[in-house]
């Protein structure tokens, strides 16, 4: 925890009190799906900010594991908790392999290859009628008994997970690993002249990215109790980068700052549908990608770097004020 920094207790008082200042089943909902989102993002983070690699699959993952879930819910009877468990390993296996089947490309053609896959699932899911539904989806999924089947329950039960994840997260970063990651973000030939594995640590963030985005879907498929193929493709993959690009790649933190600006701006938009039925359908797309071109011109580096940017700089301006004015002190003091 020394290494993590005082915002974690700021965090954990937020989480633990939010439900007393949010009582209203709806908003206590909205910080559910926050949470959720939130899980993919930071795995996300690990993937793109970490170690530099570009994966617009995500969402695959996340179906993935969402319908693992699901399947051994429903069909098998298999305990929540338990199949969380499989909904975490499976999409991490599945990263695995992807990972190394792509070892070879970066750049655009890993952009290209993590997009293929991506469509490969979705078209999976939707076809695979006898365990997936299809195009028709699943229905009946039980929901996870946490201290009662309620929004509250599952609030905890998520930010509970959102937390576990967070620390591994972030001391994942200040570990020997963390350190990989970033070099090999910096450039894979000084990573490879350090003697620094980058096949294998490329693959070990897209496995982390893979089995954090399951576990999300998981949580998904059991909060929300039904699944359909639509939530798992290319715009979801779309707005999982827009999240981490607006919170800061390079930071864990940013990615759920990045979440709350995003789920604040859908619900936002929804609200205002009831009221403007032009801004319904896909004008939430639009606003995503104006939101990435205008972060990405204006603040490339995110937010969260941002605001600690400006936070440092205004310690250090303060910190010579204060020099400043008692040097000045001693010479009216020497005369």
């Amino acid at each position: 925890m020394k290494n993590i920094g005082k915002g974690i207790y700021v965090y954990l008082a937020l989480v633990i009190f939010a439900p007393l200042l949010f009582q209203d089943d709806y908003y206590l909902s909205l910080l559910v799906i926050t949470g959720i989102y939130a899980i993919v993002a930071i795995g996300l983070s690990i993937v793109m900010g970490l170690t530099g690699q570009i994966s617009i699959g995500q969402a695959a993952f996340w179906g993935i594991g969402a319908y693992t879930s699901a399947v051994l819910t429903t069909k098998y009877e298999i305990s929540p908790f338990l199949a969380l468990i499989a909904a975490a390993i499976i999409p991490a296996v599945f990263a695995f392999i992807l990972a190394r089947a792509i070892a070879g490309l970066s750049g655009y053609y890993l952009a290209m290859a993590t997009l293929a896959f991506g469509y490969i699932i979705q078209i999976l899911i939707s076809e695979w009628e006898s365990v997936t539904g299809g195009a028709t989806g699943m229905i009946g999924i039980p929901s996870i008994d946490f201290f009662g089947e309620s929004e509250l329950g599952m609030y905890y039960l998520v930010w509970g997970v959102v937390t576990v994840v967070l620390l591994f997260s972030l001391n994942l970063v200040e570990s020997r690993v963390g350190r990989a990651f970033r070099a090999i973000h910096k450039s894979e030939i000084a990573a490879t002249s350090m003697g620094i594995d980058v096949r294998k640590y490329r693959l070990l963030a897209f496995v982390v990215g893979g089995l954090f985005a399951g576990l999300s879907g998981g949580l998904y498929a059991h909060y929300v109790g039904t699944l359909d193929p639509q939530p798992f493709g290319f715009h979801e993959s779309i707005v999982f980068i827009t999240i981490v690009v607006i919170g800061g790649m390079t930071n864990i933190w940013g990615a759920l700052v990045g979440t709350f600006v995003i789920e604040m701006i859908r619900a936002g938009l929804t609200s205002l549908s009831d009221t403007f039925p032009a801004l319904s359908g896909d004008v939430d797309t639009i606003v995503y990608g104006a939101i990435l071109v205008l972060i990405i011109m204006f603040m490339p580096e995110g937010l969260v770097p941002k605001i600690q940017s400006m936070v440092q700089s205004y310690k250090h301006r303060r910190s010579t004020a204060t020099v400043v004015v008692q040097k000045n002190k001693e010479r009216e003091t020497a005369r």
